[in-house]
């Protein structure tokens, strides 16, 4: 299944099967918005780039005049709370699944649906497990990872508001995420480049050309965006990485586009 699906989105992203003119990278001005910055995890591995990734978010809430709350919390995952906010970002949160009872998930679910933003950060993708709609929602999740090493990574995608400011080809040292149950609705952005690559002794399960490193996905009312780039600290402080997420929070916070009349 990953075979097919990662080698169809790349090759759909690649030959830009979608055309631009088709694509919704409407933006809203982030002044006077509301961002949730939701940190809590699981049991599972704990990034130590979770304090790293809030303050980047504190910043550039500073810096362009929205607001930033940062919680652990889960209880904030209800109705009152959610409806203070235009967009949820987990910031390496992960493995919340089981955090979350019922009636949370069901809160999180009617935020989306009522046009809410999602940005999720790396290890955002190791949640879903039991939870389908969160991971048709982020668009994908977590299966392994190859040793940290230096990648290619290649825009394929740099109309949208998140890859505008990138080069095509940049070198960064991650950790080179693989994923499982991708969403094939999902509009792929940017690439990993397999070539070279020190699988240290464990392949996906057909070795493809490229597999998908960030997307975006309107999903079910509302906008969500993903990047599995971040896994260091020092990410965080990079011009291109803040870029990148400040682009993906003004496009989730721009909602669906309207209802056209008749």
């Amino acid at each position: 299944m990953f075979r097919i699906t990662a080698f169809l989105l790349c090759a759909l992203a690649l030959l830009g099967s979608c055309a631009n003119e088709r694509q919704d990278d409407r933006t809203a001005d982030l002044r006077g918005k509301s961002v949730l910055v939701f940190t809590g995890h699981g049991d599972g591995y704990v990034h130590e780039n979770i304090a790293a990734s809030a303050r980047m978010l504190q910043e550039m809430a500073a810096e362009n005049g929205f607001a930033a709350d940062t919680t652990s919390n889960t209880a904030v995952f209800c109705d009152d709370s959610l409806s203070k906010y235009d967009a949820i970002v987990y910031a390496n949160a992960s493995y919340v699944e089981p955090l979350l009872d019922t009636a949370q998930r069901g809160a999180f679910e009617r935020f989306v649906r009522r046009g809410g933003g999602f940005v999720g950060l790396h290890a955002a993708a190791c949640t879903g497990r039991g939870w389908e709609w969160f991971t048709q929602m982020i668009g994908g999740r977590f299966d392994f990872h190859p040793p940290l090493q230096r990648l290619t990574l290649k825009v394929v995608d740099q109309s949208h508001p998140s890859t505008a400011q990138l080069p095509d080809t940049l070198q960064t040292e991650d950790e080179l995420y693989v994923f499982k149950r991708l969403n094939p609705e999902a509009r792929i952005l940017a690439i990993w480049e397999t070539a070279g690559v020190d699988w240290a002794g464990r392949e996906p399960e057909a070795l493809t050309p490229s597999i998908p490193a960030v997307w975006c996905n309107q999903f079910d009312g509302g906008r969500s965006w993903y990047t599995a780039l971040g896994h260091d600290s020092q990410n965080y402080d990079d011009p291109q990485y803040r870029a990148q997420v400040l682009g993906a929070l003004r496009w989730v916070a721009a909602g669906p586009a309207p209802e056209k009349q008749p």
